[in-house]
């Protein structure tokens, strides 16, 4: 009896191991988790602004529709319900106002473990006498329906993906 007893709280034992396993790795998997990529080059504009003439107004927005990559590696859907905007440069950070390129705008919703295009744009007034680096960081801080918030850098210029290589020397 003694024998049937142990193999018993074993097999229990492994069952429970096993069952608190998946349950982990499923409840990881649950949890809001965004990536950004940035596909395509940003453009800044740069006009004077309609109101202050010691301020200027930048604008920081994609050239091509969906250039920006949104990944849900979630199990459940994402909604990104608005997003705010930061340039950082030497002299100092300056919040923006959010817009969007086309009709796409927010909510951005993500279906679980897939991809979306977004076309987020980014407005700020800035001294006139700013000096701008040449390729300007915007900390986009993107707000989802639950509240969390997911940020990404972006850059004028798009990141090089892959090998910096000439696609005939990578060949070779």
């Amino acid at each position: 009896m003694d024998g049937t007893i142990d193999v018993r709280m074993v097999l229990s034992g492994i069952s429970f191991a096993v069952t608190s396993y998946f349950w982990l790795v499923q409840a990881r998997k649950e949890r809001p988790r965004l990536e950004f990529y940035q596909l395509s080059h940003f453009r800044l504009t740069n006009r004077r602004h309609p109101e202050q003439d010691h301020m200027r107004r930048l604008c920081f927005q994609q050239l091509e529709t969906g250039g920006v990559l949104a990944v849900n590696h979630s199990t459940r859907q994402n909604s990104i319900v608005l997003f705010e905007c930061w340039l950082l440069t030497p002299a100092g950070e300056f919040r923006g106002d959010w817009g969007f390129g086309g009709d796409d705008r927010p909510p951005w919703n993500i279906g679980p473990e897939t991809t979306i295009a977004l076309s987020p744009a980014c407005f700020f007034d800035v001294p006139a006498d700013l000096e701008l680096p040449e390729n300007p960081i915007v900390q986009v801080d993107f707000i989802t329906a639950s509240g969390k918030t997911f940020s990404h850098h972006f850059t004028q210029e798009a990141p090089r993906l892959g090998s910096a290589e000439e696609p005939l020397q990578r060949a070779a």
